[in-house]
Formats: structure tokens, C-alpha cells, sequence
């Protein structure tokens, strides 16, 4: 079940006369299966991180969008993801990550595949230690890839394989982030969460400062909510600190070189639509792969990356835990009130809500996207705005 063309029309108005996406967006998981085809599935969706398979022969499963896939890193050095399943009874292939292997062999029959995802052996098939058939023709068994890329340390999936290229969806953002060398980083951290909570409800809360001065009082003490801006691309939105504060614990960290002026104390905190949490600040840089697990469930990620090789040394050890401590606090102030905006999403006296035309932009975009996405598709980006607390955003 998706969204009728009145709910659509309703969440697509202008800011000050929309209305919210209806609670079964929220609690209705048939509803999510609308969305891991329309929404996971027709756009690029991060699934894993480099690091995850650092060496050849290193494999990760995952779940994206409902359905179990497996990242390789093949004898060839290149990542591939396949479907997590053989081909010949629909066993799972892997449930936990290994490292350095030759083969993937099925638990179920021992049918192997190579590392590229070619049949290789289907043991006593045609009976005992006669091993082929011809109905198994060449190619025809092998494992089924999914369209894949990398982009800035994660790993990404196209399910339906219509979707524009890589390089064409992210271009409005890496534009954006010239500025920084997100190549030269190093993997300094991570971190994982799970919340009852929708995921929309937790990257539209991640959208937002409007909470902190209530939810994160501290943060709101140095990073106050009249020092945020708006930031709003047709697939990528957020917002901006300027007044991002450094470490505070051990050495301070290596800053990105020949920042321009306005980046040199910053934290900028993105979604690439539907669902990769991205943040950069002139110390280090931060992903999230957010994943539902069911319409009242969400699972993320966390990396954290510290820029050049010289972060990962010892002496920088406790300003690399500072930063993820740091974060992990603020993460953990948000997971009652996400618990509570679920809870409300199963009451008859709500109807989906309006949006401050000041404050909740970007929330308000965010849901544009899941509707159009609902209703055939995202459109390139057009024009990117930055919203300052000066503007009339009504």
C-alpha cells in the first residue's frame, strides 16, 4: 500500500499548508514494502563500508531494502555485490563476515561460486560423483549481481538497476564538498544504534536543529539553534553549524589543508536521499547507513574518518574518542523522544502534522522526496539554497 493522490497531494502543498505524511507511513509494514521497491529500491542506497572488505576474498552480508546481499571483494581487487542466496534451492549463503576466502559455498548442497560470482561446482547433482548436467548451462547459475559503485568510503547499491549513474547522483554533493579531500581519510571510529522507532522519524529528526535548545541542551549551549542554517538540494538536504567545536580530548586532530574561510568552523550534516547520513566538519568526517528493519524498527551504522594517515597515530587516540563519544552522547538524547514520536503515530488524534515554514525545510523536503519517489521517481537537482536564520522562509 503507497500513498493515495489525495495523501500526496497533501504532503507536496507549499510548507506553510502541507501536511504531514499519514501514520501508516510510519507504522504499516506493507507500507515499507512500498517503499523498499519505490523508494530503497530506484535510488542508490549505502550498504557497507570499504573497510568491510579491506583484502581480497573478504565478504560482508548485509540486509538492504528487506533482502539479504553479500559484498566481495573479488581476486581482482574489485567490490561486487550479489544476492545473498544460491541459486539453485534459495539457501542464504552467509551470516556472518569472513575474510580471505576462495570460494563461496552453499551450507545447503555445497554448490560453490568463485569470488566473482561464477557457478563453479555442483557436487553429485546428477547423481553420486557425477557432478554436471546440461540443463546447468554456462552462465546461466551464476550468482545474480546488483548494480554497485563506491562513493567517499561506502559502499552503494542500485536494487532496481534503472537508476541514473553514480557519479551523475552524487555530483550535486561532491560539488558541493570540493573543498574537501574525503579520498585521503582514514577510518578512525564507529558506532552502531538501533531504534523503535520509523526510520523516517529518525533522519527527519536528523534534519533539524529545532529540537536542541529541549532534546540536546548542552550541544544547544555552543551550537545554538540561531547559529544553524538550512541546507536543501533536490537529493541531498541538512543543515550547517557555524559553530562547530574541535576535540576536546588529547591533541587536536589533523584539520583538512586550504579550507576557505567559511569552512573553518563549520559542521555540516546531510542526507543523500533516501537514507546516507553524511557529515563533515574541518576535523574529520562521519556516514550513516540507516537501515529499517520494519516499519517501527531502524538500524544504523556509524564510521567515523579522520583525515590522512597521520590521524590514526597513537597520540591522536583520544581526540579520535572524543569525537565519537561526543556524538554517541547526542545520539543516545534522541532516542526517547524517537520512541515517543513513534508511539504518537498510532493515535487517531493525529493527522500528520504541519511544518514550521522557519525551522523544518528540510523535513518538509525530505517528505516531497519520499512522496515523488512513491509516486515515480526523483527528479536530478535543479538548484541548491541555503537557508540562513535572516531568510523569510515562509
Amino acid at each position: 500500500m503507497s500513498l493515495t493522490d489525495q495523501e500526496y497531494s497533501f504532503v507536496t502543498k507549499p510548507i506553510d499548508v502541507a501536511l504531514g505524511l499519514p501514520n501508516r507511513a510510519y507504522t504499516d509494514n506493507s507500507f515499507l514494502s512500498s517503499e523498499y521497491e519505490k523508494v530503497f529500491g530506484c535510488n542508490w542506497i549505502g550498504i557497507a563500508f570499504e573497510q568491510d572488505i579491506a583484502e581480497s576474498g573478504d565478504m560482508f552480508p548485509v540486509i538492504a531494502a528487506g533482502q539479504p546481499l553479500l559484498v566481495v571483494r573479488g581476486q581482482d581487487n574489485q567490490v561486487r555485490v550479489f544476492h545473498n542466496v544460491c541459486r539453485h534451492r534459495g539457501a542464504k549463503l552467509l551470516d556472518k563476515p569472513c575474510s580471505k576466502k576462495r570460494h563461496i559455498v552453499c551450507p545447503y548442497h555445497a554448490w560453490s561460486y568463485s569470488l566473482e560470482g561464477i557457478l563453479k561446482s555442483t557436487p553429485n547433482f546428477s547423481g553420486p560423483k557425477n557432478h554436471n548436467h546440461p540443463t546447468l548451462e554456462e552462465g546461466t547459475q551464476n550468482l545474480v549481481e546488483v548494480r554497485s559503485g563506491i562513493w567517499n568510503h561506502v559502499v552503494m547499491v542500485n536494487l532496481s538497476g534503472d537508476a541514473i549513474p553514480l557519479r551523475d547522483w552524487t555530483a550535486r554533493l561532491d560539488e558541493h564538498w570540493a573543498a574537501f579531500d574525503i579520498a585521503n581519510m582514514a577510518p578512525g571510529g564507529s558506532m552502531t544504534f538501533d531504534f523503535d522507532s520509523n526510520w523516517k522519524l529518525v533522519l527527519e529528526n536528523y534534519l533539524e536543529s529545532y529540537h536542541l535548545p529541549k532534546v540536546h541542551p548542552v550541544l544547544n549551549s555552543f551550537s545554538p539553534l540561531q547559529d544553524h542554517e538550512l541546507v536543501v538540494d533536490e537529493n541531498f538536504i541538512g543543515q550547517l553549524s557555524l559553530n562547530y567545536r574541535p576535540s576536546d580530548g588529547g591533541n587536536v586532530l589533523p584539520r583538512f589543508p586550504n579550507l576557505p574561510e567559511d569552512r573553518q568552523a563549520t559542521g555540516e550534516y546531510l542526507l543523500l536521499f533516501p537514507s546516507l547520513m553524511v557529515s563533515v566538519t574541518p576535523d574529520h568526517y562521519r556516514v550513516t547507513i540507516v537501515t529499517p528493519i520494519s516499519a517501527g524498527v531502524t538500524h544504523q551504522r556509524w564510521q567515523f574518518y579522520f583525515v590522512g594517515s597521520e590521524s590514526s597515530e597513537e597520540q591522536y587516540a583520544d581526540a579520535r574518542a572524543s569525537v565519537v563519544t561526543r556524538v554517541a552522547s547526542y545520539t543516545k538524547e534522541d532516542i526517547e523522544i524517537l520512541e515517543r514520536l513513534q508511539a504518537g503515530r498510532s493515535s487517531s488524534g493525529y493527522d500528520g502534522g504541519r511544518f514550521s515554514p522557519f525551522h523544518e525545510i528540510t523535513t518538509h523536503h525530505f517528505q516531497k522526496l519520499v512522496a515523488r519517489s512513491l509516486h515515480g521517481g526523483v527528479n536530478l537537482p535543479k538548484n541548491r539554497q541555503i537557508f540562513t536564520r535572516a531568510d523569510n522562509r515562509t
